[in-house]
C-alpha cells in the first residue's frame, strides 16, 4: 500500500489513502463549502477509529444516507495530511468496491473526508471533527478527494468582530464609571456625602444602560460563537454587575479560534528550524572496544629488530644420556645437530587526508576518535594474525571415541590436550569452533572441569589458567567440526614495545589538510608445532 492517494489489498480486504491533505486549497466541496485549506492540528480524530465509517459517496441533495462499505481500522495525522485505512465489509457491494479499486483498467477511486463543526478564518480551517469518509470518483485537492462539511460552517472572523465590539462596549462602560467617580470626588461641598449617595444611586441606575447588548441577561448563544476576545469582554462586563455575561463560556466546550504558533508548517512556516538550538552529543557509542582474544594465548615478546634469528636443537639430535656400565667403558654419546629459526617483521598501516579545520578550530574530538579507531583496528588485525599463526602451526590429531552424554567438542579438547602432554608441555588453551561451542557451554561448568581434570590425569586445580574460547577455525570441508589445543610457549608473538601503534601526523599546506596515519609491526615464530594440535570431530 505505497500509493499515497489510494491503495488496495484485496487479500486483506483493506483500502488506504490520503483523505484530507494539508497545505492545499480545495475547490468547492460537495456540500457547497467555499474553498478552504487545512493544516496540522485542525482536524480532530476520534479515539476509536471504528466509529468512522466508509460510505459509497457523500449525502446528496435528497439527504439520502449512502450505504456503508467498511469501517476504519487506522487514522493517522502525517506531514502530508490525514491518512486512513479501512477494512471493507464482506458483502457483495464490498466485493464490488475491492474489484473496482484493484482493476487497472478503471480510474482509481478516492477517499474523501466528511467533517463536522468546521470553523474557518477566511480560507484557513481553524478546527473540525472527522466523522466519516466516502469513496468518490473525483477530487477537490491534488492530494486527496472532495470533502464534505456535514453541518453549518462557522466563520471565525465574524465571531471575532462580535467579540471585539463587546469588548469595546465594556471598556466604554468602565471609562464612564471612572469619570463619574472622579466628578463625585471633586464636588468639595458640605453636602458631599449626600451628593455622593445620590451620584452612586444615579450611577447604579445607569449601569444597565452601558452594559453591552446581550450581556445583561441570559440569551441564546449559538454553538461555537465564543472567542478569547469575547471572554475578556465578558469578564469586564461581569465585574460591572452583569454575571450572566459569562454563561456562554461555561461548560468547558467553548472554541477559541486563536492563531497557533506551530513548530513547523503549513507551507513555508518553519519557526522551529529558525530558532531551535541543537544540542551537541559528540561521538555516540557503536560497539564495545575490541579486546584481543588470541594474542594473549601465545608467548609474547618485544620486537626490537626488523629481522631476527634464533636456533634450536633438531628433533632426535638433542644432547641425551643413556645407561652406563662403568668400569672404564665408553659413556653414551648421541649425534647432535641444530637448526636456525628466523623471522621477518610484517607491517600494518593506514592513513587518511583530513581537512585542517579540525585542528584550526580545535575540534580535537574527531582527531582523538580517529586515532582510537585506527589503534583498535590494529588490535583487531593483529589478533587475526595470531589466530592464523595458530591454525598454520597446528598438527592433525586423530580423535578418540566420545563417551555417552559428553559433548563432542569437550572430548576433542581432551584428545588435543593429551597430544600436547605427550610433547612434555602443558596445554594452555583450546579454540573450539562455534558450532561445537554451544554444546560445551550447555554443559555445567563443574562437570566440564571435573571431566577434563580426570581425563588428563591432573590434580585438582591443574587446569588453572587453561582458556577455552570459541573461534571460527574450521576449513570449508570441516566447518563446525574442529578444535585446536596448544601450549602457550609453542608460538611467540612479537610486536613493538612501548606505545603502539606508531602515530604520524603530516601537514599538507597545498591542500589545506593534515595527513594522520598509523604504523604497526608484528611477527611470529613457531618453536614447537607438535605442541599445537588440531582435532576434527566425527
Amino acid at each position: 500500500m505505497s500509493d499515497a492517494l489510494f491503495a488496495v489489498d484485496v487479500a486483506k480486504r483493506r483500502v488506504r489513502g490520503l483523505i484530507l491533505p494539508f497545505g492545499e486549497l480545495s475547490s468547492a466541496s460537495v456540500s457547497g463549502t467555499e474553498p478552504v485549506m487545512f493544516s496540522a492540528g485542525t482536524v480532530t480524530l476520534p479515539a476509536d477509529p471504528s466509529v468512522v465509517s466508509l460510505s459509497d459517496g457523500h449525502p446528496g441533495a435528497d439527504a439520502l444516507i449512502p450505504e456503508v462499505r467498511g469501517r476504519a481500522v487506522e487514522l493517522e495525522e502525517t506531514n502530508d495530511g490525514i491518512v486512513a485505512e479501512f477494512e471493507i465489509a464482506k458483502t457483495p457491494e464490498g466485493d464490488a468496491l475491492l474489484a473496482r479499486a484493484a482493476d487497472p483498467a478503471q480510474p482509481k477511486p478516492r477517499l474523501s473526508a466528511e467533517l463536522r463543526g468546521l470553523v474557518r478564518r477566511g480560507a484557513d480551517a481553524v478546527s473540525s471533527i472527522l466523522r466519516g469518509v466516502a469513496v468518490v470518483p473525483q477530487g477537490a485537492f491534488q492530494g486527496a478527494a472532495l470533502f464534505a462539511a456535514l453541518d453549518e460552517v462557522t466563520e471565525a472572523a465574524d465571531e471575532l468582530a462580535d467579540a471585539q465590539a463587546a469588548l469595546a462596549a465594556a471598556q466604554a462602560a468602565v471609562a464612564a464609571l471612572t469619570n463619574s467617580e472622579a466628578a463625585t470626588a471633586a464636588t468639595g461641598t458640605a453636602d458631599a456625602d449626600a451628593e455622593a449617595d445620590k451620584e452612586e444611586e444615579d450611577m447604579n441606575a445607569a449601569k444597565p444602560a452601558v452594559v453591552p447588548v446581550g450581556l445583561n441577561a441570559p440569551a441564546p448563544v449559538k454553538k461555537d460563537q465564543t472567542s478569547a476576545d469575547g471572554l475578556f469582554a465578558a469578564i469586564a462586563a461581569s465585574r460591572m454587575g452583569a454575571p450572566d455575561a459569562l454563561k456562554p463560556f461555561q461548560g468547558g466546550d467553548a472554541l477559541f479560534a486563536i492563531s497557533t504558533l506551530q513548530h513547523s508548517g503549513p507551507s513555508t512556516v518553519t519557526i522551529g528550524a529558525d530558532v531551535q538550538q541543537p544540542a551537541y552529543l559528540g561521538e555516540l557509542w557503536k560497539r564495545r572496544k575490541y579486546q584481543r582474544r588470541f594474542v594473549p594465548l601465545l608467548a609474547h615478546s618485544a620486537l626490537t629488530s626488523y629481522r631476527a634469528i634464533g636456533w634450536q636443537w633438531e628433533d632426535g639430535k638433542e644432547p641425551q644420556v643413556g645407561d652406563y656400565t662403568g668400569n672404564t667403558a665408553e659413556i653414551p654419546s648421541n649425534a647432535l645437530d641444530t637448526k636456525q629459526l628466523s623471522m621477518d617483521a610484517q607491517r600494518i598501516a593506514g592513513g587518511h587526508k583530513l581537512d585542517r579545520r579540525y585542528i584550526d578550530f580545535n575540534d580535537q574530538g574527531v582527531i582523538a576518535s580517529y586515532f582510537d579507531k585506527m589503534t583498535e583496528d590494529v588490535s583487531r588485525k593483529t589478533d587475526a594474525k595470531a589466530l592464523a599463526a595458530i591454525l598454520t602451526a597446528s598438527t592433525a590429531t586423530t580423535p578418540g571415541s566420545v563417551p555417552a552424554g559428553i559433548a563432542k567438542g569437550l572430548a576433542a579438547i581432551v584428545d588435543g590436550a593429551l597430544a600436547v602432554l605427550e610433547t612434555e608441555n602443558d596445554p594452555g588453551y583450546a579454540l573450539v569452533d562455534n558450532a561445537l561451542w554451544r554444546e560445551i557451554v550447555l554443559t555445567g561448568k563443574d562437570d566440564v572441569l571435573a571431566f577434563l581434570t580426570m581425563s588428563l590425569g591432573l590434580e585438582e586445580g591443574g587446569l588453572a589458567g587453561f582458556k577455552i574460547r570459541p573461534a571460527t577455525i574450521g576449513t570449508a570441508e570441516n566447518a563446525g567440526k574442529e578444535v585446536v589445543v596448544g601450549a602457550k610457549e609453542a608460538i611467540t608473538f612479537f610486536e613493538l614495545g612501548g606505545e603502539a601503534p606508531i602515530r604520524v601526523e603530516g601537514i599538507d599546506p597545498h591542500h589545506g589538510a593534515i595527513d594522520p596515519a598509523v604504523f604497526a609491526y608484528w611477527a611470529t615464530i613457531t618453536s614447537n608445532a607438535a605442541a599445537v594440535r588440531r582435532v576434527t570431530t566425527v
